[in-house]
């Protein structure tokens, strides 16, 4: 499996781990505006390469953990660089405007709304902590416009860090 997560901070760098700590099987690509979140990242073990958008047609999942006022553009960037049966989740505080600037992609069906409510008050890949969603909520909106067999591929298998 093939995980790209764009944005190395708190959150993106916790999935990494968590991901890594389930699914032995897993090859984390990890995309960063900072070059210096990228390098320590990958120093941490929180990914195992760095990539680049033109390589996200081999993702399996994609993960967009930045900050909401950055993440419209680069959500409609991802999207129009996927396969037809990868699933990209972003995990931002908001979705509205989100929401709203994905609803006529033609990949909407790929794409899923999430608001994990975790955190700290601290950021970077030096943040990322290990079972920070264990036993937390995850808000996930418009589930009914994301397609299905998206869903049930991941549903159980890979989203088992939000279990109680």
């Amino acid at each position: 499996m093939n995980v790209f997560i764009i944005g190395l901070g708190l959150i993106g760098g916790s999935f990494a781990l968590d991901i890594q700590q389930e699914f032995k099987n897993v090859t984390i690509y990890g995309i960063d505006s900072s070059e210096e979140h990228g390098d320590l990242a990958l120093e941490r073990g929180i990914i195992h390469q760095k990539a680049t958008f033109s390589e996200l047609s081999n993702a399996d999942i994609v993960i967009i953990a930045i900050p909401v006022d950055v993440s419209q553009e680069v959500i409609l960037k991802t999207l129009d660089n996927i396969s037809d049966t990868c699933l990209v989740f972003d995990v931002g505080s908001t979705k509205e405007l989100i929401c709203d600037a994905v609803k006529n992609h033609p990949k909407r069906r790929n794409f899923l709304a999430t608001h994990p409510i975790a955190g700290t008050e601290f950021s970077g890949p030096n943040a990322a902590l290990t079972n920070l969603f264990r036993s937390k909520t995850n808000i996930i909106c418009e589930v009914e416009k994301t397609a299905f067999k998206r869903l049930s591929n991941y549903k159980k298998k890979h989203w088992i860090f939000f279990q109680n």
